[in-house]
């Protein structure tokens, strides 16, 4: 009994003198790093590394390696490192591109073709570019690549076309009274062009189209006493007008064109009268030893009129009277008509 205690207490003294020599502590018991293996292919370039960081992404800030935006890397750097991964990492390499005459260096990566860069360059530049060659034919170090810029835009050559007038008569109203039932809008004609430049030089030019909407005259209603317009009141069966003379005139009907005036759009003088007022619906020519340029006029059938044009042939009781249209001028033909010299 007493060698076993004796025995105990040799034990407990070799214990003890183990822990005085070589203590116990919460590092020596914590769970150590785990060292991982990478072999890394850098631009073609092999080494190995032993790292103890969890990413893809801490290894390559462990070592110091920056990734470019063309550059390429087999393994997504938020990948958690594994031992024996192998990273490689293709470098992109410069080229030199022209466009538009000025040459700038362009980082691409390996294997891509002319097509690839051209895509990227549009989405870049926000232009359409042309490349005069093959667009598959894959790009090397230091290639020379040309790129034109095209774009196109359309132009307009716009012609307003002014609205009339159109009064109505009302004999209810009070004298001197003017109700604009509706407003005029101005019409217009569009002529529309394709233009195309190539580095902003232009290239071609084609017509597109031309494209009219048409004015909407203002239509205003007049009292009796405002209404002295030309063509207004073509009707004598409820006159509203005092006149000093009426007579009855042998008639005819003429137009602007040349077959009446002997002139064309573009003469200096085309469709303006003797008086200097250019025709329209109510201009009568009159011989101005009978009436004078300037008389006004009502013409049973044609409406008010001023007489402001003279003509070869207009002699004496005889009046021609404008019309815009030739088929109306001819349906007209020759008549006698009443004529009233207002006051």
């Amino acid at each position: 009994m007493v060698r076993l205690l004796r025995m105990t207490a040799f034990a407990l003294v070799v214990l003890l003198a183990v822990g005085v020599f070589h203590p116990t502590t919460a590092d020596t018991l914590a769970a150590q790093p785990t060292v991982r293996q990478i072999t890394l292919i850098d631009d073609g370039v092999e080494s190995t590394h032993e790292t103890t960081v969890r990413t893809i992404a801490n290894f390559l800030q462990e070592q110091g390696i920056t990734l470019y935006p063309a550059d390429e890397i087999s393994r997504d750097p938020r990948v958690h490192v594994s031992d024996g991964l192998v990273l490689e990492i293709i470098r992109a390499f410069n080229i030199n591109i022209t466009i538009n005459g000025e040459t700038t260096q362009k980082a691409v990566r390996r294997g891509a073709n002319v097509e690839e860069i051209k895509y990227y360059l549009q989405e870049e530049l926000e232009t359409t570019l042309l490349f005069d060659g093959d667009l598959q034919k894959q790009v090397y170090e230091e290639d020379y690549l040309e790129f034109d810029t095209w774009r196109s835009r359309i132009e307009a050559e716009i012609t307003k076309i002014p609205y009339e007038t159109e009064r109505l008569v009302n004999t209810y109203l009070p004298r001197g009274t003017v109700n604009v039932i509706r407003e005029g809008e101005i019409g217009e004609t569009r002529a529309e062009t394709k233009v195309v430049y190539i580095n902003e030089e232009e290239y071609t030019r084609e017509f597109v189209g031309e494209f009219t909407s048409m004015p909407i005259n203002r239509l205003e209603e007049i009292s009796p006493s405002s209404a002295f317009v030309l063509g207004a009141l073509a009707d004598t069966s409820c006159p509203t007008f005092a006149y000093v003379r009426r007579l009855t005139m042998n008639a005819t009907a003429y137009t602007a064109g040349f077959s009446c005036t002997g002139k064309r759009p573009g003469h200096p003088a085309y469709r303006i009268t003797r008086s200097g007022r250019e025709v329209e619906h109510g201009i009568v020519a009159v011989d101005p030893n009978f009436i004078p340029l300037g008389t006004r006029l009502y013409v049973d059938g044609y409406g008010f009129a001023i007489a402001a044009d003279t003509g070869g042939a207009i002699r004496g009781y005889k009046i021609d009277l404008f019309m815009e249209y030739r088929a109306d001028a001819l349906r007209f033909g020759r008549r006698n008509v009443t004529v009233f010299i207002l006051e």
